[in-house]
């Protein structure tokens, strides 16, 4: 049920790309931004949107090298 998947080359650096540009988004769009709720819960959704993003990139089988069950 829960797997856990080691990243090849190809891998980590399609996340490293990924978190590189979901990096800038947030750069620019907190440029924007004046600090407060908003802004905070902004960060906060980026911040799991970019969780599910690696994970979507690690889930894909010619991403990874070995997948471990548990």
């Amino acid at each position: 049920m829960f797997e856990t998947h080691k990243l090849n080359d190809k891998g980590f650096s399609q996340v490293k790309s990924f978190k590189e540009a979901m990096s800038e988004v947030v750069r620019v769009s907190s440029l924007l931004m004046n600090d407060g709720r908003e802004k905070a819960i902004f960060e906060t959704k980026i911040e799991e949107a970019v969780f599910f993003g690696t994970k979507a990139i690690a889930n894909n089988p010619s991403n990874h090298t070995e997948t471990i069950n548990y």
